[in-house]
């Protein structure tokens, strides 16, 4: 009896408090704010509630007044180029707008997230503006500096980045090393961009295991050195050409040394102006390659000269509801057209209908093109090791999500307590 009046005493206090807890944070929901749904998983969105208290930020963009779509590319200095596509609902249906900035590769998260907040703020006055809480932003313009003399740009465009990169880890019985370094140089101007990147990796890992009463211990090394430099050229706004050449050697691959010069040119069904929301691109490459093999080849070769062909198409979109991008291509070598590779890749991520979303990604290769293999068939070793490259007729990846939230459709309260809801890194992937 004691038990279950101590459980029913804590109960009742949980609910009291929690009852007291929701009076509170009803009061942070703003009658005729504008309601604002921002689509930017990766955005510090407890730092932008804090900034911008004068809106009602929703769970769902069915909900919104106000639907904040980030896009964003990489830029020719490492940097990143975001559009916020603001997208008018319900009393705002058919107001829409783009607000732009950019982000060097040198800002600090604070800063990036700053800048975040500036150009949201900016795209959200048209908004509060015509709501009861427009008297309570404040606009102002900073005073222009004057400058005596016109902006120059010391290094031309150009952008160099230097980087080492290791991780080890292990058990009593295993360990693993693995160390890279690159070199990487860029210019990217709206008619020109260059790509030269040089890259040497180490990978190392030992074994323990026991033999009668004896321990026996298998060390596995691989190492990969690479260059590989583009320079592309436009020709309009749907056309471009350009020329890739590469080296590179890899154990894992049999390849001692390789080079590579490839010609390509690209098609853009959509102007290239338009890349940050939709992309249909057909790209043809042609490629003289010299191989020299570290193992003699399956095919009896040491060395060989080819000659291969490429031919990919790529579509990308996004929109509010969601975003989808299909890759296909289709490669062969001139000497012998069996001697061919067929990929496609797509995802989709799609919000369906409130609260419901879906995400599914999967691909598939068809290969013929192993040419490099060495004789001889591989150890068990090397098998379960992934050592060296093994032979295979596919390659296949796939997987796909789905929820469903429900539930109060505001979103305006801050609690970072043990990290539940904190504010996350603002962590951006390329092209």
């Amino acid at each position: 009896m004691p038990y279950r009046f101590k459980l029913s005493t804590m109960l009742l206090i949980l609910v009291i408090t929690s009852i007291s807890y929701s009076q509170t944070e009803q009061s942070l929901i703003k009658d005729g704010a504008a309601k604002v749904y921002i689509d930017c998983g990766l955005c510090d969105i407890n730092y932008i509630k804090e900034q911008i208290p004068t809106v009602n930020y929703v769970n769902d963009r069915k909900d919104a007044d106000v639907h904040v779509l980030f896009v964003y590319q990489r830029t020719g200095a490492s940097g990143t180029a975001y559009s916020l596509f603001f997208i008018g609902q319900n009393q705002f249906n058919g107001i829409n707008d783009t607000v732009k900035f950019a982000t060097d590769q040198t800002d600090s998260q604070d800063k990036v997230r700053e800048k975040t907040v500036g150009a949201l703020k900016l795209g959200l006055v048209r908004y509060i503006g015509k709501t009861k809480f427009a008297d309570q932003m404040t606009i102002t313009f900073l005073k222009p500096k004057q400058q005596t003399e016109k902006q120059k740009e010391d290094w031309d465009f150009w952008f160099f980045q230097a980087s080492i990169n290791s991780n080890i880890n292990g058990q009593e019985r295993n360990s693993f090393y693995f160390l890279n370094g690159s070199l990487s140089a860029n210019r990217v101007t709206e008619d020109l961009k260059i790509n030269l990147r040089l890259s040497t990796s180490y990978n190392e890992s030992k074994f323990k295991y026991d033999i009668g009463n004896s321990t026996v211990t298998y060390t596995s090394i691989t190492r990969s050195q690479n260059f590989n430099g583009s320079i592309y050229f436009s020709i309009d706004n749907h056309w471009s050409w350009g020329l890739a050449p590469s080296v590179w050697r890899s154990t894992y691959s049999n390849i001692d040394f390789a080079a590579i010069f490839s010609a390509a040119i690209e098609y853009n069904v959509f102007p290239y102006s338009q890349s940050n929301q939709r992309q249909l691109r057909i790209n043809y490459r042609i490629s003289p390659t010299h191989h020299k093999y570290s193992s003699e080849t399956i095919f009896f070769k040491t060395k060989e000269g080819l000659v291969s062909q490429k031919l990919s198409g790529t579509l990308s979109i996004i929109e509010p509801w969601g975003s989808t991008s299909i890759m296909l291509s289709g490669a062969n070598f001139f000497h012998d057209m069996k001697k061919y590779e067929l990929e496609i890749f797509g995802n989709i991520s799609w919000k369906i209908v409130k609260g419901l979303s879906f995400s599914v990604y999967g691909g598939y290769s068809k290969i013929r093109n192993q040419i490099s293999l060495p004789r001889g068939g591989a150890t068990l070793e090397e098998v379960l090791l992934q050592r060296r490259q093994l032979e295979t007729g596919y390659s296949y990846s796939g997987g796909f999500g789905i929820s469903y939230s429900f539930g109060s459709i505001y979103n305006n309260i801050v609690n970072p307590r043990f990290g539940s809801g904190g504010g996350g890194s603002m962590i951006i992937i390329s092209n």
